[in-house]
């Protein structure tokens, strides 16, 4: 069993050498393929971490009604708010709290807000964190709908777009990236099915001695695994070395502090493995789709 692998191992090397041209036509439409998918994969992820940065600094500003004074009763609101499904976590500030938040929002005005630090005309609040951007809305209303609330403030419309677009850039890309593997095994499936033509004569003698249809497949596998990987090989290196680049030229940072990029490490590693298994992916199943068509026919 295991000099046979070797010796479809060996075959598979031994093919991709005699037939340079079409292995190297093979790899040159996995290698381009590959590039725009990792290049749509890195945009993917880091669109994915942007939206989750920013869904996470989204948050539901609560204002409690200033006749509340009781703790009591500030407390069962607490409950009531955390009760909700796909709220994260709800922090109380006090009035004093809010007061000291708007100062330090706006410092060159502070000497200006602490006149009111003895007559804080500001209510008591709480920060409600939603597991998901798109649940602002609903879980809003549902807070709004208790008694002893004054106020709430999402950011409206605004944000619900924003929160929209960055899911429809995410699931764009999502799209894109499973367009290119399917055109990648549609491109490996037609180079290797060329291959196989041109390896007729060999075929039918191997089925004339009695090959069986898994001995025949069997090197054309192994061909197809070893081209998708060496098609892998460019689209890593630019990749991670690209990847790299950016990230040290740019800080770590998207646009400014507030999005941070994918750390370098270990996503290069994921991503470099990632486009390794999906070059060797497309290969092998593009190879067997040729060699498998071909051997149906030639029943």
């Amino acid at each position: 069993m295991i000099n046979r692998l070797f010796r479809h191992i060996k075959e598979g090397i031994t093919s991709i050498l005699r037939h340079s041209a079409m292995s190297v036509a093979s790899a040159s439409a996995v290698t381009i393929t590959l590039l725009l998918v990792s290049l749509f994969l890195v945009v993917m992820i880091n669109v994915s971490q942007l939206a989750t940065s920013v869904e996470r600094q989204l948050e539901i500003h609560v204002l409690v009604d200033e006749k509340v004074v009781s703790s009591i009763v500030m407390n069962e609101l607490k409950e009531k708010i955390e009760s909700i499904d796909g709220v994260v976590d709800v922090l109380y500030s006090s009035k004093e709290q809010e007061l000291d938040r708007l100062i330090n929002s706006y410092p060159d005005l502070a000497i200006f807000y602490e006149t009111y630090r003895d007559r804080n005309p500001l209510s008591d609040a709480f920060y409600v964190e939603v597991s998901n951007g798109e649940l602002l809305q609903v879980v809003a209303d549902q807070i709004l709908a208790f008694e002893d609330i004054s106020s709430i403030d999402y950011g409206g419309e605004g944000v619900l777009k924003l929160v929209g677009l960055l899911n429809n850039i995410r699931f764009g890309a999502l799209v894109l990236a499973i367009a290119l593997t399917v055109l990648a095994i549609f491109l490996i499936a037609n180079t290797i099915k060329i291959t196989i033509l041109a390896r007729i004569d060999e075929i039918t003698i191997m089925r004339t001695v009695g090959a069986t249809n898994g001995f025949i497949r069997a090197p054309f596998l192994v061909e197809g695994c070893l081209i998708g990987l060496l098609g892998a090989m460019i689209p890593i290196i630019v990749a991670v070395g690209g990847y790299y680049y950016i990230a040290e030229s740019s800080g770590g940072f998207l646009l400014s502090e507030m999005f941070q990029l994918v750390p370098f490490m270990p996503f290069a590693l994921y991503l470099a493995i990632s486009l390794g298994i999906f070059g060797m992916s497309v290969g092998l199943l593009g190879s067997f789709i040729s060699v498998t068509r071909y051997l149906r026919w030639k029943r």
